[in-house]
């Protein structure tokens, strides 16, 4: 798979980021005057406009590369929006984005940004269960996974991602957990999971997932948002100014096509 590099410090890109939304629409005007008019989805485009300072001489390369590759704006490739939460559905478990084993899970609990947005998630059964989506992020990214928990009750749960595990004591107060690291090297998929023990009852809220090295604030999601398969560079030429001994510094344009 093809995607598009991340920097040494395990980001997509450097501020200031510049993403321009567009949509068409199809209309139709009749002779009695009358507009019909209707949204032209498959024509979504997003456009991205992504600065780049004080790149190292390896990582200049890994954009040159992904830039040949793709002969310049003919090739797509994927690429994970810097500033979205990858997760969907982050505050409804029961959609068919998560998998939820055997957990039982009741929303309308109270969570730690004044809402009854929080969900109770029980585990009835013998063996750890988990709370799974698995996503079209590659295995060499960078991600962080972070979710608030709490506990009526002293527990452990745990984050994890492919091969990757860390476990968290949790108590009464609402606390920010995450987990931060890559994947299976190479895989195109990585599967993200909340892990509660047997027989353990954990308050959650706003799951949230980066392709960066450590969490921002949180962005509720609906529907699955900010990975594209279908990104282009907008134009055949990629400049590249030496600013000092190996640092560089370059502007890139990108469209992607919007998910339907």
């Amino acid at each position: 798979m093809t995607y598009f590099p991340q920097t040494g410090a395990g980001s997509i890109a450097q501020f200031p980021v510049q993403r321009t939304r567009q949509w068409r629409w199809i209309s139709n005007q009749m002779e009695s005057g009358e507009m019909i008019m209707l949204p032209d989805a498959p024509a979504g485009r997003i456009a991205w406009n992504l600065k780049y300072t004080d790149v190292t001489t390896a990582e200049a390369a890994r954009f040159n590369a992904l830039f040949a590759a793709a002969q310049g704006q003919y090739g797509s490739f994927l690429f994970v929006d810097p500033m979205a939460n990858l997760l969907a559905w982050s505050e409804d478990f029961a959609r068919p984005d998560w998998q939820p084993g055997l957990l039982q899970i009741s929303a309308g609990a109270n969570g730690p940004l004044g809402a009854t947005r929080a969900c109770v998630v029980k585990n009835p059964g013998q063996a750890e269960q988990l709370l799974t989506q698995t996503l079209n992020v590659p295995g060499d990214y960078v991600t962080c996974l972070s979710v608030w928990a709490r506990s009526d009750s002293s527990t452990v749960f745990a984050l994890t991602r492919d091969g990757l595990r860390s476990n968290f004591a949790v108590n009464s107060a609402w606390t920010r957990y995450s987990i931060s690291g890559t994947g299976a090297a190479g895989a195109p998929n990585s599967v993200f999971s909340v892990v509660i023990g047997a027989g353990q009852t954990v308050q959650i809220f706003g799951p949230q997932l980066e392709a960066q090295p450590a969490a921002s604030s949180y962005k509720q999601t609906s529907a699955a948002t900010g990975i594209y398969p279908e990104t282009y560079f907008a134009s055949d030429e990629l400049a590249m100014t030496c600013t000092g001994p190996g640092l560089f510094a370059f502007e890139i344009d990108l469209i992607s096509r919007v998910q339907s």
